[in-house]
């Protein structure tokens, strides 16, 4: 334990501000003229505000970075040698682009193609797959929040997601299917969506009386109602439900229940909680259909806090452009004509005109990648008059740009990780740190990985997942994820963020853990494999101890330190009361003091293995920088 301790004092170190041990080279080619305007336009605003960008992250730091983004994981040693062998002016554009598209990639570490992954059971690698099943865990988290489902029903969603992404299904399409979904879960995962927000039932004036559902339909619809205006428009509408909103003036009662109106001839079949589903030994799918019958009139009718009592009909929510003028919404089914439409498909098809859906997407998409939007709040989805949207001229361009490209959510996605501002060191420039500045980022924050990329990034380093069949890894990853959630994290629909260590993470988990994949035997475990495949030479071992974790080399002065500690030649110093193993039974401890430190043999399995357990619990690996 004293050694372990000294170790994780000492990587520690290299937690802090990252070291450029490589240059990278300008990207001189290979960018689009959206990047190109991305970065005129990110400079015009330091320039405005005063803020001084931070130094361009090395290529190392831009790998992890761009790997944890895009496919939900970290790089393996097999592609990170890869990478550094592409010696092209614009190999960042060139990996994005294969992150985002690449469905069969075998990295060359030695300038030959390799016929396996350490760590990654398929090959060889789908990174379109990757990138797919990584959105479709963040879209799962943002439509349907994680907890409360049942597991059969969420890997429903989750394929339909996965096909929707992996096809790169244009977003307007993606959410039209996620509106109008009617049928059966098993052959419509997209069901799960509304199903899970359509509400409870409505509850009668009297007491015995039934509510007729031809005049006013079944279910409230309140969740689904602001869910769709807060995913798709970035209009958190749920203050409305009850009384006009107190900040944002332009969104009154009235836009509220207009849009729930849409929703009134929507009838659910089954349940999705797992609880429930286990008690009444349900079918394995739940079920959405149109009732044409139920609320003919389109009248719903709702109460404001003065005690009178309102009505309005499927009203669509009006445009910002028309609230910044004070203006009603020009779309309505009263005055629209008669179709054979649904009411949903209707919605759908005006949510995908109004002219906050492109800004609301890329709002998100920018959030997802620099931790915060471009309005003052930190929040991606508050779209409102007391919310300044800092960037304006850039979040219009690109919601132009986006809608010009055919909706393509991998383009986009594209655009932003190769920009100037994405390729930025965590690090900021000396005075630049000021909160002030967040607003304009002049640095790339430090983001908590998600529970999922904890996770899948663990499994990959300690090599679990190569070594586990797919159901056993998925049933892990469920079970551990979830008491990650109930122990750190929240169920609001917001990226839960972990906050504690992964010591405290491994932990949570039972049975056939990752803690067994590391190996707590001289022989066994993936520090055992690393040790033998170097013949017990410290010095590549460490390397790959390193690329294998925080995705880069060791300094030397990280060299240096592990070295000293491995040598018997370091001591740690225990304050009054302090104790260490003393090496022999029954011998008192020292009360104070510098106390040395045990050393190693070069091919000492068990010191590695505290070496490997110190890199896994820094803050370097457990943040996204």
């Amino acid at each position: 334990m004293t050694r372990y301790l000294l170790l994780l004092g000492a990587l520690l170190v290299a937690a802090g501000p990252s070291v450029a041990d490589d240059e990278p080279k300008p990207l001189t080619g290979g960018i689009s003229p959206q990047t190109a305007k991305i970065n005129e336009l990110i400079a015009k605003g330091w320039e405005a505000a005063g803020a001084k960008p931070a130094a361009k992250a090395s290529d190392h730091e831009y790998m992890r970075r761009v790997f944890i983004d895009l496919i939900g994981r970290i790089p393996t040693v097999e592609e990170i040698r890869d990478f550094e062998q592409d010696r092209a002016a614009n190999k960042r554009v060139r990996l994005v682009q294969r992150l985002l598209n690449e469905r069969k990639y075998a990295p060359k570490p030695n300038g030959r193609p390799v016929t396996a992954v350490a760590g990654l059971s398929k090959f060889p690698i789908d990174y379109s797959a990757a990138y797919a099943r990584n959105f479709a865990e963040i879209w799962s988290v943002w439509l349907l929040t994680r907890s409360g489902l049942d597991p059969i029903y969420r890997e429903q969603f989750m394929m339909w997601l996965e096909d929707q992404l992996d096809n790169n299904v244009p977003y307007r399409d993606f959410v039209t299917g996620l509106i109008t979904a009617t049928g059966k879960s098993n052959d419509n995962g997209a069901v799960h969506f509304v199903f899970r927000h359509i509400g409870d039932p409505i509850q009668a004036d009297a007491k015995g009386q039934k509510v007729d559902l031809s005049e006013f339909g079944k279910y409230d619809n309140v969740p689904v109602t602001s869910r769709v205006t807060k995913m798709f428009l970035g209009i958190q509408t749920q203050c409305t439900q009850c009384h006009d909103h107190p900040q944002a003036k332009e969104w009154l009662q009235a836009d509220f229940w207009g849009v729930n109106a849409f929703f009134r001839q929507t009838e659910k079949v089954g349940t999705q909680n797992t609880m429930q589903k286990k008690q009444t030994a349900t079918a394995n799918y739940v079920e959405l259909r149109e009732m044409p019958d139920w609320n003919k009139k389109g009248m719903v009718l709702y109460e404001r806090r003065d005690g009178q009592r309102k009505a309005t009909y499927p009203v669509m929510l009006k445009d910002l452009a028309q609230s910044e003028k004070g203006e009603k919404s020009t779309k309505n089914l009263i005055s629209a004509p008669a179709t054979a439409k649904t009411r949903r498909q209707t919605l759908a098809e005006w949510v995908v005109q109004h002219d906050n859906f492109e800004k609301a997407l890329v709002n998100r998409m920018w959030g997802h990648l620099f931790g915060r939007g471009l309005q003052k709040d930190a929040t991606v989805d508050d779209f409102k008059s007391d919310n300044e949207i800092v960037h304006p001229e850039l979040l219009t361009y690109l919601g132009e740009q986006f809608k010009q490209y055919n909706h393509d959510m991998k383009k986009l996605l594209e655009w932003l990780c190769t920009s100037d501002v994405y390729q930025l060191s965590h690090v900021a420039v000396k005075g630049q740190a000021d909160p002030k500045f967040d607003p304009f980022f002049a640095r790339m924050p430090l983001k908590a990985l998600s529970p999922e990329v904890l996770f899948d990034s663990l499994s990959l380093a300690t090599r679990a997942e190569s070594r586990l069949k797919d159901a056993e890894y998925k049933a892990l990853k469920a079970s551990w994820t979830g008491k990650l959630v109930r122990n750190f994290g929240d169920d609001e629909g917001n990226e839960t963020t972990f906050n504690g260590t992964v010591v405290q993470a491994l932990l949570l988990m039972n049975g056939k853990d990752l803690n067994n994949e590391v190996g707590t035997t001289r022989d066994k475990g993936v520090v055992a494999d690393v040790v033998k495949k170097h013949r017990g030479t410290p010095s590549p071992i460490y390397d790959e101890l390193f690329l294998m974790t925080v995705s880069r080399h060791p300094t030397r002065e990280e060299l240096a330190k592990l070295e000293q500690i491995r040598s018997g030649r370091a001591t740690i110093t225990l304050g009054n009361g302090g104790s260490a193993s003393s090496g022999s039974k029954g011998a008192a401890p020292p009360k104070s003091g510098p106390v040395p430190v045990p050393g190693a043999s070069p091919d000492d399995i068990t010191y590695y293995q505290d070496v490997f357990w110190a890199l896994l619990n820094t803050n370097e690996f457990m943040l996204n920088h």
